[in-house]
């Protein structure tokens, strides 16, 4: 009897582990479902690296304005974001906040799902912690551990990180400006950097640190009272040219004694999109002669961006019709 009683309290307990068990993994798959549409991937391209940089964000408002790490778009010429559905948008700095490690970025569009915003202080120690993001270029990729700390210090590449919450989620290269998110699905923190300890200490296993969320949304409220640092509709080629002589054209045989050569050309910009490339020489613009900067400045003064303009390129002493379509510029 006494046996029988025993497995029945056996039984009992693995029955109620085991709903408990699938009910946390059921909160944690539907925190994921409600938080990953507003992470989105950053790809940062600069003149000098043939490598675009990696990184997040996290959408804060539906009009499309980004929070972020400032280091993943630190002296980026072209910023790239692309959200979970995959449409691919230019990004333009709204604000920068070095000292804080924050960055505010924004969009073209409506109707962004914005992140539901937690609050850090009723973090605890042990509660679940899910981070998400784009490590190593994995886009989307999610991570589960533990909170470890809560109100963290660390001074690192010059910066003093103030109320940092420690994460045993993985945490790397590519996941910084992500989210850190509780089973609720909400921010409770920016994924920003992995610590391995003081130079001179023997190389540590990296700790996760993530901006807390109250922190971090302190800083953005400041920041949005300030003026935009700039956005613009202007629209962008992405080259940089010099105004085609006699002189010029001899020199290097153009074939053209008009028009703009292209003396380098940002990359993912829309002149590399349409497939620019320096030693270019734009002749006409829809038809209409380009005999310098001058005339195409005014040309692109008088589009938009998402305009398409047909470009007459002189190449190798040919002639060729380019397509491109314009766009913002990041900066």
């Amino acid at each position: 009897m006494r046996i029988q009683n025993l497995l029945k309290i056996l039984l009992f307990c693995f029955l109620l582990v085991s709903v408990v068990g699938a009910d946390e993994e059921e909160k944690r798959v539907n925190a994921i479902a409600l938080a990953r549409p507003s992470v989105v991937s950053i790809r940062t391209y600069k003149k000098s690296s043939s490598e675009p940089g990696i990184g997040s964000g996290v959408i804060i408002r539906s009009n499309g304005v980004i929070l972020t790490n400032f280091h993943v778009i630190k002296n980026a010429d072209v910023i790239k974001v692309t959200t979970v559905d995959e449409k691919a948008f230019t990004a333009q700095i709204l604000h920068l906040a070095p000292q804080h490690d924050l960055a505010l970025l924004k969009v073209n569009g409506t109707g962004f799902k914005a992140a539901r915003i937690g609050s850090s202080e009723r973090v605890k120690l042990g509660q679940t912690a899910i981070a998400i993001g784009d490590p190593l270029g994995f886009t989307s990729s999610v991570t589960i551990g533990t909170v470890g700390g809560t109100g963290r210090t660390v001074k690192m590449k010059g910066i003093d990180y103030q109320s940092l919450i420690q994460t045993d989620a993985a945490i790397n290269p590519g996941s910084s400006g992500g989210a850190l998110i509780d089973l609720d699905g909400k921010v409770i923190g920016i994924n920003t950097l992995v610590y391995t300890g003081p130079k001179n200490w023997k190389r540590a296993q990296g700790l996760g640190f993530a901006i807390s969320i109250d922190h971090a949304m302190m800083v953005t409220k400041a920041l949005m009272q300030r003026i935009p640092e700039k956005v613009t509709s202007t629209p962008w080629l992405g080259i940089k040219g010099t105004t085609v002589t006699r002189d010029l054209s001899e020199s290097y045989g153009l074939g053209t004694k008009r028009g703009v050569l292209i003396r380098s050309v940002v990359p993912a910009s829309p002149a590399e999109a349409a497939g620019l490339r320096s030693g270019d020489v734009l002749v006409r613009a829809d038809g209409d002669l380009i005999t310098g900067l001058p005339d195409l400045g005014e040309m692109m003064s008088a589009r938009s961006a998402g305009d398409v303009v047909q470009f007459e390129v002189q190449r190798d002493k040919k002639t060729r019709t380019v397509e491109v379509k314009l766009d913002v510029s990041s900066r």
